[in-house]
């Protein structure tokens, strides 16, 4: 069979790519680019330096319309003897004798399998060779293609594609919560001046920031974060961040080094960040165990990488004796939903 070649592109887009973007809405064009790009551009499949002493085969594997760039060279500048490029276990698709010193060839795979890179040098010298091998996926289904083989051909010399489903990688995402709760007041003991705040950390959740703010102080700390903020936002900070964050202090779980209000005068609550067990503990007077705890606090905001997913309590205590407090609680949360792509490989008939 005559091998298949073909030139190798100045440009990683067909023609007929070209006639369909002229056609398509502006509002579409950038979406379409991002998708061509990522479908066309060469993947690098191997990159080997070598020592050549008799015979050395690599082996990999490639999907049927893939555009394979082959680079091939003599690191001293003699020429090679023999380099051959086959389909296995024998379909020939490039053979050289003698070849020159570099190399260069652009090869269509004519069917999804195992390919074999094949050197061969029978003179006294050892030579040191060089290879780089790329591939131009043929479609967005097989861009994302496993090239390694892992097994002993000689040993399973038949296979099968497969796919599966892989993490391609995370789409960073916020979510606020937040309430009010009223802590009543001991009025001499004849009431328990204690309440709760019962929330759920999403799944995925990998921070989270919270605020916990008595009365009046909310607004002037909202007021006094929000002008931090903007001053931070004016200097570029945020354009490390992963998305652009909509309050002060999902900026500050986002991680921006906000500097957050935090105060202990006027009216204060005692607080604890439990699970549901340790709030009916803590209601009780009994001793309980908290991710933390605080005492006296107007307004105290925290960023925390624990606890992550699940429900928790934020469990109150008031030392009023005749009024009761209303305390604000607000929450931003960050979570990194997991991006799957399908994945295609080879695996052995066993």
């Amino acid at each position: 069979m005559r091998p298949q070649t073909q030139t190798m592109p100045k440009q990683y887009y067909t023609k007929t790519t070209k006639t369909i973007f002229k056609r398509l809405p502006a509002l579409l064009l950038t979406t379409v680019l991002a998708v061509t790009a990522a479908v066309c551009q060469p993947r690098l499949v191997a990159d080997q330096t070598f020592e050549l002493d008799g015979n050395r085969t690599f082996s990999y594997a490639l999907a049927e319309g893939d555009s394979v760039f082959l680079y091939a060279g003599e690191l001293t500048g003699k020429a090679l003897k023999f380099l051959e490029f086959i389909q296995y276990p024998d379909n020939i698709l490039l053979r050289t004798a003698q070849s020159d010193t570099l190399m260069r060839r652009a090869l269509l795979i004519p069917k999804t399998g195992v390919y074999q890179l094949r050197f061969a040098e029978s003179g006294l010298r050892k030579k040191w060779c060089r290879f780089t091998l790329h591939r131009k996926p043929a479609n967005v289904e097989m861009a994302r293609f496993d090239t390694r083989v892992s097994w002993d051909l000689q040993q399973f010399p038949q296979f099968k594609v497969v796919k599966k489903s892989v993490v391609a990688g995370k789409r960073t995402e916020m979510l606020s919560l937040g309430g009010q709760v009223t802590v009543a007041a001991s009025k001499l003991y004849f009431k328990k001046p204690v309440n709760v705040y019962q929330f759920t950390l999403p799944p995925n959740t990998v921070r989270w920031a919270y605020r916990v703010a008595v009365g009046q102080a909310l607004q002037e700390a909202r007021q006094k974060d929000t002008d931090r903020m903007k001053s931070l936002l004016q200097s570029g900070a945020a354009k490390l961040l992963p998305i652009q964050p909509e309050t002060a202090l999902a900026a500050f779980a986002l991680g921006m080094a906000v500097d957050m209000t935090v105060s202990t005068s006027g009216e204060d609550v005692e607080y604890a960040l439990t699970d549901w067990e340790n709030w009916l503990k803590f209601a009780e007077g009994q001793p309980y165990r908290s991710f933390i705890h605080q005492s006296a606090v107007s307004v105290d905001a925290q960023r925390r990488y624990a606890p992550l997913e699940g429900q928790y309590c934020f469990s109150l205590r008031s030392d009023n004796w005749v009024d009761d407090i209303t305390v604000q609680i607000d929450i931003e949360a960050v979570t990194e939903v997991p991006i799957f792509e399908t994945e295609s490989y080879l695996e052995p008939v066993r």
